[in-house]
């Protein structure tokens, strides 16, 4: 007697060919994941990952003040003396000031009662720094690298201001006026021509208008925290966003640049509408 194989012996069942199908899908997206790590690097992992940790300090800091969100004054004196209070103490710039090096203005609130708010939370220097930022000072006849690269959205903080009064867009000063967590940046990296004191000012009132630089450290792209725990590495598409640095040069900032879509993407996540 003569037998044959069943045809459903030898074929792939419906079930089976959606396994091969999601195993495909898993690849590709494992290969694409691949190719961004090839872009971004361990500079970029890392810098998103001090992003978080400094964002679990803002909220660790909030939650024990009863939502009251961590001073954010700006100027050079911020963080120094009463009435401008600051998560950062001091102001970065291209000359001798040891703003420039100095950690405790980040980190070391027991001795800047005015300053360093989130230090008690944040422990570590480091995670107020991009890997990939290698700005640098001459103090003392040495160059030496800068300690921050981190800025705090203007729309957020006690003391903190909008750069257009009055404003349509919401001052955040708790965290139960944050009506849209996921779409609200409270850090992100500021260029080293562009950073000063802790706060990073969007407009969001004026189209188009740009006042502090945001940094492409990670091939043209910046890195950036949200209200509900999220950091990436947003990219930048117009030239004018990334100008050419020129080391040890100040920027030109407060400039309107029409038609600039990075310029409406910061101004639709500093802040929402009242």
């Amino acid at each position: 007697m003569k037998f044959t194989q069943r045809q459903s012996d030898s074929a792939f069942t419906f079930i089976e060919l959606l396994v091969v199908i999601g195993v495909i899908g898993l690849l590709v997206c494992a290969l694409g994941a691949g190719r961004g790590m090839d872009r971004t690097g361990s500079n970029g992992f890392q810098c998103l990952n001090n992003h978080r940790q400094l964002l679990a300090a803002w909220k660790m800091y909030a939650d024990d003040n009863a939502g009251a969100l961590v001073y954010n004054h700006d100027g050079a004196n911020a963080g120094k003396q009463v009435g401008v209070e600051c998560w950062v103490a001091g102001s970065m710039d291209f000359n001798a000031s040891t703003d420039n090096t100095n950690i405790n203005n980040l980190v070391r609130h027991d001795i800047l009662p005015y300053g360093a708010f989130l230090g008690p939370y944040a422990k570590s220097p480091n995670i107020f720094k991009c890997p990939a930022d290698n700005a640098t000072v001459t103090i003392a006849g040495k160059r030496v690298l800068r300690v921050r690269s981190v800025s705090m959205n203007n729309f957020f903080g006690t003391g903190g201001r909008t750069w257009t009064t009055p404003s349509r867009y919401i001052q955040h000063r708790n965290l139960n006026q944050i009506k849209s967590p996921a779409t609200q940046f409270v850090f992100l990296d500021e260029r080293e021509d562009s950073i000063n004191d802790g706060c990073f000012f969007t407009d969001s009132d004026t189209p188009y208008q740009l006042i502090d630089y945001p940094a492409s450290h990670h091939d043209s792209a910046g890195a950036f925290s949200f209200v509900d725990g999220r950091a990436e590495i947003h990219r930048w598409t117009d030239v004018r966003t990334i100008p050419v640095l020129q080391p040890g040069q100040p920027l030109q900032l407060n400039v309107n640049l029409p038609g600039n879509v990075d310029v409406t993407w910061l101004q639709q996540h500093a802040s929402e509408l009242q």
